[in-house]
């Protein structure tokens, strides 16, 4: 159990922080994979479509990676047969995710910087004098 410190209790809390933030940067190659797998999951790797019929695959059929991006599957029971809801993990914040871990949402520091633009005023009558 970590050592709390009276005066500064956050210390225990922040010292976790971190250790916790070395365990996810030791494994980063492998959770830039999975989050890759859930984003390369569809809807088709876990339903079928024949005619007016959607049907769910066989548990065998259906790719484990596809498995791990269901959120939730409710199933209703009605007259005409069961009603089969299949709810997906948000695919747009896996690839937030993965593009800002890659740096494609940083924005660029020179961007915002003004452009520096040198003007020289000369009035008229002074480009004829110039001239001379």
């Amino acid at each position: 159990m970590p050592r709390v410190n009276k005066r500064f209790p956050a210390v225990g809390e922040v010292t976790k922080r971190l250790k916790g933030s070395s365990i996810i940067y030791d494994n980063r190659d492998q959770l830039a994979e999975q989050l890759l797998m859930l984003a390369g999951a569809n809807i088709t790797d876990v339903l079928e479509w024949s005619d007016n019929n959607v049907s769910i695959k066989e548990i065998k059929d259906i790719p484990p990676s596809a498995l791990q991006a269901i959120k939730k599957i409710k199933v209703t029971p009605t007259r005409s047969g069961d009603q089969i809801e299949v709810e997906m993990i948000d695919k747009v914040r896996v690839l937030q995710i993965l593009s800002k871990s890659a740096g494609l949402l940083d924005q660029e520091k020179d961007s915002e910087k003004p452009a520096v633009v040198d003007i020289t005023m000369i009035m008229p009558g002074e480009l004829e004098k110039k001239k001379k």
